[in-house]
């Protein structure tokens, strides 16, 4: 089911698209951190849109990946950052965009605004909590 979800969204295996405006855009203007973890996933699923009808049963109905949804939130990420204890870079936004996605160095993904959650410690599993549901903050 992730995968079929994720090639209605535009993803197909191989797929790379440039970070560097996103990195510039976050790191040189908004302060933020970027790292290989989020290069690396950022290259293969960023400009992402998932968007789910409301009778898909369990998981997120619509998630952004798209860091500059982060853009001008820096302060809200420096929260979250001290709550997950690491610096996150953002990967994007879920549920309306009513909470950000940001990832750590170690490729641990979170979800929050208020709060944070651990969504899952890899990419992968996030992104089939996202779309499959069993995750933290699930829409």
């Amino acid at each position: 089911m992730t995968d079929r979800v994720l090639r209605r969204s535009g993803w197909s295996p191989g797929r790379s698209v440039p970070t560097a405006p996103w990195e510039s855009a976050l790191c040189d203007e908004g302060g933020f951190v970027f790292h290989a973890a989020a290069r690396d996933f950022l290259a293969e699923f960023g400009g992402l849109t998932v968007v789910r009808g409301s009778d898909h049963g369990r998981g997120w109905r619509e998630f952004q990946l798209d860091p500059l949804l982060a853009k001008d939130d820096r302060e809200i990420f420096e929260a979250l950052d001290e709550e997950a204890g690491t610096p996150l870079c953002p990967l994007g936004m879920a549920d309306h965009r009513n909470f950000y996605l940001g990832m750590a160095s170690s490729g641990a993904v979170y979800v929050g605004m208020d709060y944070i959650d651990l969504l899952a410690e890899t990419a992968d599993d996030a992104l089939e909590r996202l779309i499959r549901g069993s995750g933290a903050g699930e829409g």
